[in-house]
């Protein structure tokens, strides 16, 4: 008998040590309902941080405070979702799908979009307590990495 007890509680550890090491998943429709709203409004937020990456590129090195906060609010959204259990290749096909749906909206719907997800993405940094950190910095090195890209090059339009 105590053989079989120590066996049963030996297995029940191996159970939770790998549920534990497993990555979470999204058995959760709460979840689910959060990764495609993370995945829509990512991909909302890129667009206009390309924009600036575009713009830094060119020159105008003065859009690095509006490229780090859409960087960073663009990460704490994708961050939360990481942390409820999302994960590649399931997250970048999500945010592909996003990214292709929204390809042809008009801008003003855009727009809207992008004033909603920053709000929303604003209180899950908020909420993030001593994840901000992370978050600032992983922020910080894209933006540095953008801000050092070469300049693009000259178009080949000319008068």
């Amino acid at each position: 008998m105590l053989l079989a007890h120590r066996l049963t509680i030996a297995a029940t550890a191996l159970t939770l040590l790998a549920g534990l090491a497993s990555p979470a998943r999204a058995d959760d429709a709460q979840d689910e309902a959060f990764y495609h709203r993370a995945s829509e409004c990512a991909a909302a937020m890129q667009v206009d941080q390309y924009a600036l990456v575009g713009r830094a590129r060119a020159g105008d090195k003065t859009v690095r405070p509006a490229l780090f906060d859409i960087t960073r609010l663009g990460f704490a959204y994708v961050g939360e979702a990481y942390l409820k259990g999302l994960r590649d290749p399931r997250g970048g096909e999500m945010l592909k799908a996003a990214s292709a749906e929204q390809k042809d909206w008009p801008a003003d719907r855009h727009a809207a979009m992008v004033k909603q997800c920053r709000v929303e993405a604003q209180q899950i940094y908020d909420a993030s307590g001593m994840w901000k950190l992370l978050v600032d910095n992983k922020a910080n090195k894209r933006v540095d990495r953008f801000m050092s890209m070469p300049p693009l090059p000259a178009s080949g339009a000319s008068n």
